[in-house]
């Protein structure tokens, strides 16, 4: 029993020591697996490319400009003439800066096109409405210009006094000989006016007004024949201190002619002279045609206004263009000029006949305090694309155009003459289009905005940089880790070899004596 129980140790501690030697291989192989992993983690190291930080001299350059009034022009490019010419050598490129007059369009999203409630209408039926108010306005502002005129010609008359002129829409005689007379102003709003007749005024009226029919006559009004007592008869006198023309005279033709709601003229009785009878003629004529021009326009506008018309875009009110004042018309010029050239289709251009007249169409709405101009099509294809309570919402983009001064780089290429000095530098330059040379002026600049975005990209890869090499360090940290605890597993497996080759030669020398005391026994 004693050796078989020897026996049976020396398999089992054999065992072991062979499961140690194997599991001793695989670790060793793992390390090899982890080390060849590291190796590549150190190439990859190696084959990072570092950042170079960037030079100022890299961003350094000469410059050459010179100077043509109050424009500054810097040369950017010159090339030699593939085949120099008797009076030029080079091919230059400069730029310099201007202020420039620019129209710009714009596109507003979700722009909430707004259409006021009335009779629905076509577009066609609606641009027939705006040409009618526009040339309705355009009218209007026509008479009031030649009122302005007229106005500005009879001030040059020291003496003269303008009175309150209004429409007149009735003219009845009274049955005491008097003339009532029925005005209406801009507004609508009707005065009553009696002129009494001469004989019926008192003493100091008959007096002052005997006295301006005498300064007539002397100013050459009327012949030198002419009685004056006779010319009195027939003037009628504003007696009532509380009306707007106290103070006035007429003659009976004029308000004869008036029952006819033609114009009758209106003097002062103090200081006349001659030409205070037609100026006087002449702006009440004028301001008859103003008002009924202003009434032809608000029929028009009435009319328009009775029309589904847009009225706002957003929380801006919107104001149609009856007609165009200078900086409008300059503005849309502009526009439509900068649009043609960016080949960029516009309805603003066809607010305008082939001629530039303004047709009409066109509103105008301020946002942030900027004015900014649209058209009725562009207004009505948001409007109409909307969806929800009176389509507000889900419009299409509303173009939008204005004009304002802007910074701008011209940049041009031309031959020209360069010349230089001892040192190669150039000195001067003449341009093919022009007799003057100009003189250069050079100097060393800095691309600072260049050097700035090349230091910022260093910055970025050196950031890369780093976080690969971290990820790099941060992989090769967890291999040596993992590598020292399979090192740490091996000490402890040779460590059990040892003791394990310990105990089998112990047991070996166990189940030798056994042997040589079991032959001695029976070897006898």
């Amino acid at each position: 029993m004693g050796m078989a129980a020897s026996q049976a140790r020396y398999l089992a501690l054999v065992a072991r020591k062979s499961n140690c030697e194997y599991e001793g291989q695989q670790i060793n192989q793992s390390r090899l697996v982890l080390s060849n992993q590291s190796a590549n983690l150190f190439n990859q190291m190696l084959g990072l490319d570092v950042p170079v930080p960037p030079s100022t001299s890299d961003f350094t350059k000469l410059q050459y400009t010179f100077k043509d009034g109050p424009t500054t022009y810097t040369l950017d490019d010159w090339k030699q003439l593939a085949s120099p010419e008797e009076e030029y050598n080079y091919m230059v490129t400069y730029h310099y800066n201007t202020r420039a007059y620019t129209g710009r369009e714009q596109k507003l999203s979700d722009p909430q096109v707004q259409f006021s409630t009335g009779a629905p209408a076509t577009e066609a039926q609606i641009s027939a409405k705006i040409k009618e108010v526009t040339e309705a306005k355009k009218a209007w502002d026509e008479a009031e210009k030649d009122l302005a005129e007229i106005k500005t010609k009879a001030s040059t008359l020291t003496n003269y006094k303008s009175g309150t002129i209004n429409r007149i829409t009735a003219c009845e005689e009274t049955l005491d000989g008097d003339y009532e007379i029925t005005q209406t102003n801009t507004e609508g709003v009707e005065t009553k006016t009696v002129f009494t007749a001469y004989e019926r005024t008192d003493a100091d009226t008959q007096a002052a007004i005997k006295t301006s029919i005498e300064n007539l006559k002397k100013n050459g009004v009327y012949p030198e024949d002419a009685d004056v007592d006779e010319l009195c008869k027939t003037v009628f006198y504003v007696t009532d201190p509380d009306s707007a023309l106290y103070g006035s005279m007429a003659f009976s033709s004029d308000l004869i002619a008036a029952k006819g709601t033609s114009v009758m003229n209106q003097y002062k009785t103090a200081d006349i002279n001659a030409q205070y009878e037609t100026y006087a003629a002449q702006i009440n004529t004028a301001k008859v045609a103003a008002v009924d021009a202003k009434f032809a326009y608000d029929e028009k506008k009435a009319e328009y206004d009775s029309l589904s018309t847009p009225t706002y875009v957003g929380n801006c009110e919107l104001t149609l263009l009856d007609s165009l004042d200078e900086n409008e018309t300059a503005e849309l010029e502009r526009i439509i000029a900068d649009m043609k050239d960016a080949e960029i289709t516009t309805n603003i251009a066809n607010c305008f006949d082939s001629q530039g007249k303004y047709k009409g169409g066109i509103y105008k709405f301020t946002y942030n305090n900027v004015t900014y101009y649209t058209s009725f099509t562009d207004l009505e294809n948001s409007y109409k694309s909307g969806t929800g309570i009176n389509n507000i919402d889900g419009q299409i983009k509303l173009p939008y155009y204005n004009a304002e001064y802007e910074d701008k780089d011209i940049s041009e290429t031309k031959k020209a003459l360069l010349e230089t000095d001892s040192n190669g530098r150039f000195t001067s330059v003449r341009f093919e289009d022009d007799s003057i040379v100009h003189t250069l002026a050079s100097n060393t600049i800095t691309d600072e905005a260049g050097y700035q975005d090349a230091m910022n990209e260093y910055n970025y890869k050196s950031a890369l940089y780093e976080k690969a090499v971290q990820d790099i360090n941060a992989k090769t940290s967890l291999i040596h880790q993992e590598d020292q605890q399979l090192e740490l597993r091996l000490k402890q497996l040779d460590t059990e070899q040892n003791a394990l080759s310990t105990e089998i030669d112990a047991v070996t020398k166990v189940i030798k004596d056994n042997v040589d005391k079991s032959f001695k026994t029976f070897g006898g």
